[in-house]
């Protein structure tokens, strides 16, 4: 299917961007260009599908442009995403709350911007249908028979007069039979909401709204939209209550997949104040554990497989890395290469992160172990890892001009790398700030000094080898016991 992109940019460069992809995503794109002054009469002449607006091309004032968009009738749906320059991230704020309006920072990634145009223009659609459904709202017994949403009279005390076939069509079953099996937010009897609003409405309130998650009859879980609206009798006392619902769930994953978007490239605190404020400050943290994984003999593996086969392989190891760092509370920093970085204790303090990361360090090596023995067996080459582990301060925040990256800083993460390069395959290397938090609870092996490159400091060094037996689940001393949780609780 064809879509109509409408193009407002003065320099050119979303046209030369964009145009490569036209043919590539999800059908074909069509690209129409437009001035700021003419978008309303573009937007109709081309029947524009989406509007595509560089903020920082030229000097007009795109709020103003948008909003008159947004005033006539025929243009108030089209989707708009406004392309920002990514050094100012605050300039966001203004546009949030505008309706069928999205944004990225330039240089935006193709794959996002199809994913932002296909929820925009998915939006759109449903919420077009919507509209074309309330359209009919005058003929009662039509809306009854034919709707969608659920449409529901009843009194404040909870006792329903009427609900239509919508309701059914939502729920799985009409209203009566589902309240007899289930509990509803509002229409329960003794729902706490109930009582809210009609003591909200009591009080002057015209409207109420809320988003919540329903169970059919069948098990299903969707997202209904309910909007309450007062009947109030001649004296103006509150008499009845109207709710038309919504099912929402296609609404609610389009906007987790954009969500998601932030969340692979940001943790998801930082990802909330970007959402939020447009911004996110950096921050100093007094005691954070890092921790750098490198694979040994990587260059000399790269000149013997493929591409294919060597990304295939290097795939599996970090998302393994991932997986086990999720589970210990750790933030993966960054991959670069075949080296691997993750830090404790950060966005989110706590006093647990050297603990946390040992623990991780011990599955990780684990994992690399158990896939030696696997290709070993399969006459496929082996993946060795050193690692390097070093507690102390650092600075985190997003940085960057060109995208957003969360990272850190500081003589803590040089330490960390420091550790990792001095460390031994198979081990894990930790230094003497570390061996102080973790010394009561981990067998270690004295490992000896090492400089600081461009510091005058000599740092004591140690091997982790496992968990003391007494805090051990296993054997091996990979996995932590209950005694060992319940100490590790109290962090």
């Amino acid at each position: 299917m064809t879509q109509n992109i409408l193009v407002v940019d003065d320099s050119g460069e979303i046209d030369r961007q964009v145009k490569p992809y036209a043919n590539t995503f999800n059908g074909s794109w069509t690209l129409h260009s437009a001035g700021e002054r003419d978008i309303f009469y573009k937007a109709l002449e081309v029947n524009a599908d989406c509007i595509l607006i560089d903020a920082s091309s030229h000097e007009g004032n795109v709020w103003d442009a948008i909003r008159s968009l947004r005033e006539q009738r025929q243009t108030q749906s089209i989707p708009v995403i406004i392309l920002f320059d990514g050094k100012e991230p605050e300039t966001i704020l203004p546009y949030t709350e505008l309706e069928h309006t999205d944004f990225l920072f330039k240089p935006f990634n193709m794959k996002e911007l199809v994913i932002r145009l296909e929820a925009l223009r998915n939006r759109r659609a449903y919420l077009e249908s919507l509209c074309r459904e309330n359209e009919r709202l005058n003929d009662l017994t039509r809306v009854a028979d034919n709707t969608a949403s659920a449409l529901v009279v009843f009194y404040p005390d909870g006792k329903i007069e009427w609900s239509n076939k919508g309701f059914e069509m939502i729920y799985g079953s009409p209203l009566t039979d589902y309240l007899n099996h289930f509990e509803h937010e509002i229409f329960s009897p003794t729902s706490q909401r109930l009582r809210m609003i009609a003591d909200q409405f009591d009080q002057g309130e015209k409207v109420f709204t809320l988003e919540h998650e329903i169970q059919t009859t069948g098990g299903k879980k969707k997202w209904v939209q309910t909007t309450v609206t007062p009947l109030l009798d001649d004296a103006g006392k509150l008499n009845k209550m109207v709710a038309v619902e919504s099912d929402i769930t296609q609404l609610r994953e389009e906007k987790t997949k954009s969500d998601q978007l932030l969340l692979n490239i940001l943790p998801f605190e930082i990802a909330e104040q970007l959402k939020k404020k447009g911004t996110a400050k950096s921050k100093k943290y007094k005691t954070v554990t890092v921790m750098f994984a490198d694979f040994a003999n990587f260059t000399g593996m790269t000149k013997v497989m493929t591409v294919d086969e060597l990304i295939d392989e290097l795939n599996l190891y970090v998302r393994n890395f991932d997986e086990i760092i999720g589970r210990h509370y750790i933030e993966k920093i960054k991959t670069i290469g075949d080296a691997y970085m993750c830090a404790g204790g950060l966005p989110l303090k706590n006093k647990s992160n050297p603990l946390d990361v040992t623990l991780a360090s011990l599955e990780i090596q684990k994992f690399v172990s158990e896939m030696a023995k696997r290709n070993q067996n399969q006459n496929k080459r082996i993946w060795q890892l050193r690692m390097g582990i070093h507690t102390g301060e650092v600075m985190a925040g997003v940085i960057g001009s060109k995208r957003f990256a969360y990272d850190i800083w500081g003589s803590t993460v040089n330490i960390a790398s420091k550790m990792e390069e001095f460390s031994q395959v198979g081990r894990i290397n930790i230094s003497s700030d570390t061996y102080q938090y973790i010394r009561d609870y981990f067998d270690t092996s004295y490992r000896g000094k090492v400089r600081i490159k461009n510091t005058p400091d000599v740092l004591d060094t140690y091997f982790v080898n496992r968990l003391k037996p007494e805090y051990s689940e296993d054997e091996e001393g990979i996995y932590p016991n209950k005694a060992f949780l319940k100490i590790l609780s109290q962090y």
